[in-house]
């Protein structure tokens, strides 16, 4: 059996690239003829946790972030001294067209007792219509 070996080098000048560049939006506006009447969304979502105000003296506390009732994300578990600060930002994208966002406040369970778990002290639900797009929104919750 005879076997022989190619090489070969192609080299596409500009107008060749911008002749296949065509032929192949045609071909997929052929495939997909509204296509150029779609759009996309691309949602995203900042929030910075910063402090808790009138909770008592125990232990630790953290908070959950829940978007449509999805865990997302959660702070560090900070000790209440004068304030419960944390300080923390998150930054969620893309995320899918959401509802709500409600952030829950726990209340660390013991060390020593392994079995109890967190409790939760409070929660606040925003609806996601009440946020502006593109503008920092920052006041305080209370549930």
């Amino acid at each position: 059996m005879d076997v022989k070996f190619w090489k070969v080098f192609a080299k596409f000048t500009p107008v060749d690239n911008k002749f296949l560049l065509e032929e192949v939006h045609n071909i997929r506006r052929t495939a997909n003829p509204l296509r150029d009447r779609m759009y996309r969304t691309e949602n995203s979502l900042e929030v910075w946790i910063l402090e808790a105000k009138g909770i008592p003296v125990k232990r630790k506390y953290y908070c959950e972030i829940c978007l449509d009732k999805t865990l997302y994300a959660r702070t560090s578990a900070k000790p209440r001294g004068d304030i419960c600060f944390w300080g923390e930002h998150f930054y969620f994208s893309p995320i899918p067209k959401l509802e709500n966002v409600c952030i829950n406040l726990y209340r660390e369970a013991e060390a020593k007792k392994k079995k109890d778990r967190s409790t939760l002290i409070g929660y606040v639900q925003i609806k996601i219509d009440q946020l502006s797009t593109r503008h920092p929104v920052e006041r305080w919750k209370q549930k």
